[in-house]
C-alpha cells in the first residue's frame, strides 16, 4: 500500500525511540568450523558464530602459515591487473607518487586466492556487516529518502537498501575511527576539509577529517539475507579474478572484475580494502601510518534491503560507539505497518536534536527536488 511520506511522521517515528598454493584443506573446510585443531596452529577450530567476531588475521592464522600470511601482505601495493589493455585503467598502474605498482607474483596470487576461500565462506545469511557511510549522507538515510543528481538533474531515492563497498563486522570490530578509515581504504578525498579525511601538512597525505572528530564516523549494522550474501561478492582486479577458476573450488563464482582506475584510488583490487599510504596521524610527528588490518571486502552487485533490528551507528576517534536509531517495523494508525528508523532511547539530548536536524535538513532538499514531504 502507498502511504503519504511526511517529515512529521518521520521525525515523530525517530523521537518514538528517545522515550602460496592452492588450499591444502578440503573445499568448504575452512568455512565449515566444528571440532578439531586448526591445520596451521595447535589450537581448536573456531566455530561458524566464533568465526564472526575473530579478526581475519585469527581465521587466516589457523589455515595458513606464516610465510603464507606474510606472502598476503606483501601483496599489498602490487597490480593485480597488468593484462588490462583499456586505457582508461593504465593510471591505476600508478602509485600516488607516479610510481609503478609492481605485478603479483604467483606465489602472492596464491597466497591471495588461499585466504578469501578462508574468510568468503563467513559472508552468509545471517552474517553481520557493516556499511560505513559519510556524514552528509546520514540525514537521508534516517529521512528514508534523499537526492542524487541523475542525468544533471535532482532525482529522488529511497534509502532503504545497503548497496557498494561493504564488509564483514569483524574488519573493524574495536578500531577507533582513524583505524577504520585506514581499513577500509577511505582516503580517497581530494579536498581540504573532507567527510572522511582532510589535507594534512605533507603533500597529497590525509589526516581523519575534522568532520569525523567532531560528529564521529558512521555506520549501518546489517544482517545478511540469503540473497543478499550471494550478491555480495568479491571484487578482483582482472590477474587475479583471472586466476579463481584454477584456484579453491569454493571461490567459483564469488568474485568479479573490478579493475582500479587512478593512481589516487584507495581501491586495492585484492579483494582487501586498505589505505593508499595517504592516511597519516593527526598530531604525529613525521608521517606515522596506520598499521594493516588484513580482511575480505565485498561489493554488493545487487543492492540488499535493510532488515528490521539493523542499527546505524556513531563511532568516536577513540573507537566508543553509540547506537544512533535502529531500523523497526512500525505500526500505523490504520493497523499496517512501516519499516522506519528509531531513535535510540540512550540518544543524549544534544544528538537527539543534531540527527532531529539532518532529517529536516534531508526533507527539505527531497521538497526543493519537487518530492511531496
Amino acid at each position: 500500500m502507498n502511504r503519504q511520506f511526511s517529515l512529521r511522521s518521520v521525525v515523530l517515528v525517530l523521537l518514538l525511540g528517545l522515550s602460496a598454493t592452492a588450499p591444502s584443506f578440503a573445499a568448504g573446510a575452512a568455512g565449515a568450523g566444528g571440532t578439531g585443531l586448526c591445520p596451521a596452529i595447535h589450537r581448536p577450530i573456531p566455530s561458524v558464530e566464533e568465526r564472526q567476531h575473530l579478526p581475519p588475521i585469527e581465521v587466516m592464522r589457523c589455515y595458513m602459515s606464516i610465510a603464507e600470511i606474510d606472502t598476503v601482505e606483501s601483496a599489498i601495493g602490487h597490480d593485480p591487473q597488468t593484462t588490462v589493455t583499456d586505457p582508461a585503467f593504465d593510471s591505476g598502474e600508478l602509485n600516488p607518487d607516479g610510481t609503478s605498482r609492481p605485478p603479483l607474483t604467483a606465489a602472492q596470487v596464491g597466497a591471495l586466492l588461499k585466504m578469501h576461500s578462508i574468510l568468503d565462506p563467513d559472508m552468509r545469511a545471517g552474517a553481520i556487516l557493516r556499511k560505513f557511510v559519510q556524514s552528509s549522507d546520514v540525514g537521508g538515510i534516517l529521512y528514508g529518502r534523499t537526492v542524487i543528481t541523475s542525468g544533471g538533474k535532482p532525482l529522488v531515492v529511497t534509502t532503504d537498501t545497503v548497496r557498494g563497498f561493504v564488509g564483514l563486522e569483524r574488519n573493524t570490530q574495536g578500531l577507533t575511527a582513524g583505524e577504520t578509515l585506514a581499513a577500509l581504504g577511505l582516503d580517497f578525498e581530494t579536498t581540504s576539509l573532507g567527510q572522511f579525511t582532510d589535507r594534512g601538512e605533507f603533500s597529497y597525505y590525509r589526516e581523519v577529517a575534522l568532520e569525523i572528530l567532531r560528529h564521529g564516523l558512521h555506520s549501518i549494522r546489517h544482517v545478511m539475507s540469503a540473497q543478499g550474501a550471494h550478491d555480495a561478492k568479491i571484487p578482483l582486479g582482472k590477474d587475479l579474478n583471472d586466476a579463481v577458476p584454477g584456484g579453491p573450488p569454493n571461490l567459483a563464482g564469488r568474485s568479479f572484475e573490478m579493475d582500479r582506475q587512478g593512481q589516487l584510488n584507495p581501491y586495492t583490487a585484492l579483494g582487501i580494502s586498505d589505505e593508499i599510504v595517504l592516511l597519516t596521524l593527526r598530531n604525529h610527528d613525521g608521517l606515522d601510518m596506520y598499521r594493516l588490518h588484513l580482511n575480505e571486502e565485498d561489493v554488493m552487485t545487487v543492492p540488499t534491503p535493510l532488515t528490521v533490528g539493523d542499527v546505524l551507528f556513531r563511532r568516536l576517534a577513540n573507537g566508543a560507539e553509540t547506537p544512533v536509531a535502529t531500523y523497526l517495523a512500525v505500526k500505523n494508525a490504520d493497523g499496517t505497518t512501516t519499516n522506519r528508523w528509531v531513535f535510540s532511547r540512550h540518544l543524549s539530548h544534544n544528538l537527539a536534536v543534531y540527527y532531529s536536524g539532518l532529517v529536516q535538513q534531508a526533507a527539505a532538499r527531497v521538497a526543493a527536488a519537487g518530492a511531496s514531504g
